[in-house]
């Protein structure tokens, strides 16, 4: 049975192995029998990996995999990039920016929500 499943990347995207780990994660919930539908957030520190040029080396092959298995949102919460000081502009085109009520709305709407 197909799950509606939520993805928050809430620590930085760098100095430990959660981030790539949690890409393993979508991955792993996408493929198999169900494709369940899988949405990204990132918020807090994890709205550095939305950068441009950060180096998303680690994580290519999974980002990679995710998009030949589906398609996938990945959302960044305009109040972390705010609070970082970091503008739209500098913003990979693979994002898409949300406001944070919309991520409480997601959290309610999925049927599972994992963080990382």
């Amino acid at each position: 049975m197909e799950k509606k499943i939520l993805f928050l990347f809430i620590r930085a995207p760098f100095g430990s192995i959660q981030y790539t780990e949690g890409l393993r994660a979508v991955v792993g919930m996408m493929s198999g029998l169900d494709e369940h539908k899988v949405t990204c957030v990132y918020l807090g520190e994890g709205a550095y990996y939305a950068l441009k040029g950060s180096d998303k080396a680690e994580s290519a092959g999974y980002v990679k995999t995710i998009a030949d298995i589906s398609e996938t949102d990945y959302l960044v919460v305009k109040e972390s990039l705010d609070e970082r000081g970091i503008s739209e502009d500098e913003l990979d085109d693979m994002f898409k920016v949300v406001a944070r009520d919309e991520v409480a709305k997601l959290i309610a709407d999925n049927d599972i929500v994992f963080d990382f």
